[in-house]
C-alpha cells in the first residue's frame, strides 16, 4: 500500500487529500470526512487520473464538507405543485395554484405568494415552469442590467452586450468579444450572492483565467466573495 499528499485549485478553493494505492482495492473511492478527503485507488491506478477524478468531484466534495460543518440547504427544489413554493431572491415563496377559466396562463408575485391562474386542462408541472422560467426572465431584464452597470462602473468595464437567459450548466459567463451572459437561475439566489457572480463575470472582461490575479480582483470588491460561493455550492443543485 502507498499513501501520499496531493491537492488541486477549484476555483477559489485549494482541495487537499491523500491518496491510498492498494492492490486489494479494485475501484476508485472518493471519502470525505469532516477533516479530511482520501481517495482509495487500485495500485496502477496514474496520479493524473486521480486528479482529473477530483476535478470533476470537486463541487461535491466541497459540498460534503460543507455540510459537516453545518451549512445546510436553504433553498428547497421546486416542484410546481400548488402548496409548494417557488424560490426567488434566496427565499421559499408558497405557490398557489388558482383555476381560473379567463385569465388562464396567468403568473403573479404578491404579498409573499407566487399566484398560477390556470384552467384544469393546462395545469401541469410543465406549464407551471414554464410561466415561473418566464417571469424570472421578465425580472431579470430589470433587475441585472442595473446591477451590471453599478460593478461595471466601479471596474472601469462595458459589456457589449448582456444576455439573459437559462443556462442549465452554469451560472454566467464572459466571451471573448465582451457578452455578459447571466442565467435566469440566479434570481433564486439572495441578492448579494447575485452581486458576486454579476461581478465574477465583469472580472473577467479584464483578467481571463481564473489566477490569483482575477481572485485579488473579486476581493478587492467584495471581500466576503467566499460567502457567495459556499452559499451556491449548497443551494445550487436546488436551483436548477
Amino acid at each position: 500500500m502507498i499513501q501520499h499528499e496531493e491537492q488541486i485549485q477549484y476555483g477559489s478553493s485549494v482541495i487537499g487529500y491523500s491518496i491510498i494505492k492498494s492492490r486489494r482495492v479494485k475501484t476508485s473511492e472518493i471519502i470525505v470526512e469532516s477533516d479530511k478527503i482520501v481517495v482509495r485507488v487500485p495500485f496502477t491506478k496514474p496520479v493524473s487520473e486521480i486528479r482529473e477524478i477530483i476535478q470533476k468531484k470537486a463541487n461535491w466534495i466541497l459540498k460534503k464538507q460543507l455540510e459537516y460543518k453545518g451549512f445546510n440547504p436553504q433553498i428547497i427544489k421546486a416542484t410546481f405543485q400548488h402548496g409548494s413554493t417557488l424560490p426567488y431572491l434566496g427565499k421559499n415563496y408558497p405557490l398557489k395554484i388558482i383555476h381560473n377559466h379567463i385569465e388562464s396562463g396567468k403568473i403573479e408575485f404578491a404579498k409573499g405568494e407566487f399566484l398560477i391562474f390556470m384552467n384544469g386542462s393546462n395545469i401541469s408541472k410543465k406549464n407551471i415552469k414554464m410561466l415561473y422560467e418566464k417571469w424570472l426572465t421578465e425580472t431579470a431584464q430589470y433587475f441585472v442590467p442595473s446591477k451590471i452597470k453599478i460593478y461595471s462602473k466601479q471596474l472601469g468595464v462595458e459589456p457589449r452586450r448582456i444576455v439573459i437567459k437559462n443556462l442549465k450548466t452554469r451560472w454566467g459567463s464572459a466571451t471573448k468579444d465582451g457578452t455578459v451572459n447571466i442565467s435566469i437561475n440566479l434570481l433564486k439566489a439572495p441578492t448579494e450572492t447575485i452581486d458576486y457572480m454579476i461581478l465574477h463575470e465583469l472580472c473577467h472582461l479584464k483578467i481571463k483565467e481564473h489566477s490569483h490575479k482575477f481572485w485579488d480582483l473579486v476581493h478587492k470588491f467584495m471581500p466576503d466573495y467566499q460567502e457567495k460561493i459556499d452559499w451556491l455550492k449548497i443551494n445550487g443543485t436546488s436551483l436548477v
